[in-house]
């Protein structure tokens, strides 16, 4: 519980807050209001970042936001939070992660459908807290719409997991890189009815 971390919380309405991990170092029976939800509104992401990591948000409509995470001001434990992203009508946020300023490892895309590709973290240029972001995917018929985002190397495994409860685990070298707007390649077959949710 150092005073130099962080607990950044990502929601999936686009709601960001960040509070000192230090304010969770005292434990109390009941547990501990950490952030004050919106009506509809669910908790997504919970990233331990250091004050001077980077934040990319994704949606399910296929934009992501990259800032820097002090764009987004150090709150108290009981305080709602601050806009992330500009969502359109019906989008959420579908994944979050904390990069460091010289991350070499590439952004995974997955989609509903099973199709996933990496791209370089490059592609994203930083803007600020609170935009509409960048293209990230092109959500069609075929590929489905994006389901989750995760930061990797060529030395991870990923695991899928459906719908239904099936579950597969590639390793991340056989997902090529492409292109923020390219589609991607096909990672795992899914049946009718079914979609990848993790």
């Amino acid at each position: 519980f150092s005073e130099n971390e962080y607990l950044t919380m990502v929601t999936k309405q686009g709601v960001i807050k960040r509070t000192l991990l230090s304010e969770y170092a005292y434990h109390r029976k009941g547990g501990k209001i950490a952030l004050n939800l919106d009506e509809g509104d669910e908790l997504l992401h919970v990233l331990r970042t250091d004050g001077n990591s980077d934040v990319l948000l994704a949606t399910h409509k296929g934009f992501a936001v990259h800032f820097e995470e002090s764009a987004a001001r150090t709150l108290g434990r009981t305080a709602r939070g601050v806009k992330a992203i500009n969502l359109s009508e019906g989008d959420i946020v579908v994944g979050a992660v904390a990069l460091s300023k010289d991350d070499e490892r590439q952004i995974l895309f997955i989609s509903e459908n099973g199709y996933g590709k990496r791209s370089n973290i490059s592609e994203f240029p930083i803007h600020n807290r609170g935009g509409k972001g960048v293209t990230c995917h092109k959500a069609s018929e075929k590929l489905g719409q994006l389901c989750g985002i995760d930061v990797v190397s060529d030395e991870d495994d990923v695991m899928l997991i459906t719908n239904t409860g099936m579950i597969i685990r590639t390793r991340v070298s056989e997902i090529s890189v492409y292109s923020r707007t390219a589609a991607g390649v096909r990672v795992m077959r899914i049946g009718d009815d079914m979609k990848i949710v993790s």
